[in-house]
């Protein structure tokens, strides 16, 4: 009973350690290629996993924040390098498939079609996620329900909520 309050207080607050550790933090991840936009969601996403691993009763103590903190950050900034280049390979594919057929489809919709992917690049992960799987893939409702695990209501608010964003991000680009 005593080690689980310990825990719980180890994960109510951050150790100072992390907090001046947040400089080594940016660091890391803008030296790993990451823009300088995208530092705050890198340190915040460092510091979740910090507080899971300090959570987490069967994980030994970390010794050495600094570094774990460093090893950590690196990881973070790979994972979102790789998060990138999926969503560039929409963009090239859809490119590519235009390029195959280009006497059915005349140039003013292949111009669109690249700008609506480029306004999905714009969007956040959940909501180019749920466009994707109903519009592109052409899934159901119910089958990106039980594809992500959450209830069929979540599913349309986040496609609402997605169109919305996207429609935004459109006529911020002038394309409608």
């Amino acid at each position: 009973m005593v080690r689980w309050r310990e825990r719980r207080r180890a994960v109510e607050e951050i150790p100072p350690t992390v907090a001046r550790d947040t400089g080594r933090i940016r660091a890391v991840l803008l030296m790993s290629g990451m823009p300088w936009q995208e530092l705050d969601d890198g340190v915040q996403q460092v510091r979740m996993k910090f507080l899971e691993a300090q959570a987490d009763p069967g994980q030994a103590d970390i010794r050495d924040v600094s570094a774990w903190v460093a090893v950590v950050a690196s990881r973070v900034a790979a994972d979102w390098h790789r998060g990138r280049a999926k969503d560039m390979g929409l963009r090239e594919r859809l490119a590519a498939r235009w390029a195959l057929r280009p006497a059915e489809h005349p140039q003013e919709h292949r111009d669109l079609a690249l700008t609506v992917a480029g306004g999905l690049e714009r969007l956040t992960p959940v909501q180019r996620q749920v466009l994707v799987l109903r519009y592109y893939t052409d899934l159901p409702v119910t089958g990106i329900a039980e594809l992500l695990g959450v209830p069929e209501g979540t599913v349309k608010s986040r496609i609402h909520t997605a169109v919305a964003a996207l429609r935004t991000e459109l006529s911020d680009m002038e394309a409608i």
